[in-house]
């Protein structure tokens, strides 16, 4: 009888705090829940404010890849040619490269098309500077500006629409 007496007080002692235990193993983990659920959403926040600086960006790259805008801004009068072809290929290399971490925010579709973007660009102040280069420094200028004007007009355009769309499909 006392060995049943002595089950029962230790029983009274253990239901009681098994109870307050799972009561607070109950609170503590809701609690934990709430924060872990304000915390992603705040994460999502900064994520959706990342991803608005990426394409905002991407849109300042475009812009500063056209072939006019490259040359107006690093050209000056005493600068040859071969200068000026080598300025604006280290420009867009060096602004590529400033960028390269925007790719992680969008799509790999997208990042394809500003690296196409890229190579076309420098390619096409390459093929301008072999073709036009040894006619002199108007010539060469001449010719990048018109191809400013329709390279610049068409591919730069798609990436930017690309851009815009993504950037629609992903806020709306």
């Amino acid at each position: 009888m006392a060995v049943v007496q002595t089950i029962l007080d230790i029983i009274k002692y253990i239901i009681p705090a098994l109870v307050v235990y799972f009561l607070m193993k109950q609170f503590v983990n809701g609690h934990l829940a709430t924060e872990q659920m304000k915390i992603r959403a705040s994460q999502k926040g900064e994520d959706k404010g990342m991803r608005v600086q990426a394409y905002e960006r991407l849109i300042l790259f475009c812009e500063r890849m056209n072939l006019t805008s490259l040359m107006m801004r690093l050209n000056n009068s005493e600068m040859e040619t071969v200068h000026l072809k080598n300025a604006m290929m280290i420009s867009i290399q060096k602004e590529y490269e400033h960028n390269l971490t925007q790719q992680i925010y969008v799509s790999k579709q997208l990042w394809e098309m500003i690296s196409l973007l890229k190579d076309n660009q420098i390619a096409a102040i390459s093929q301008t500077f072999v073709d036009h280069g040894n006619q002199g420094k108007d010539t060469f200028e001449n010719q990048l500006m018109q191809l400013g004007h329709t390279i610049d007009k068409s591919m730069s355009a798609k990436v930017r629409d690309a851009i815009r769309k993504e950037v629609e499909l992903y806020f709306t």
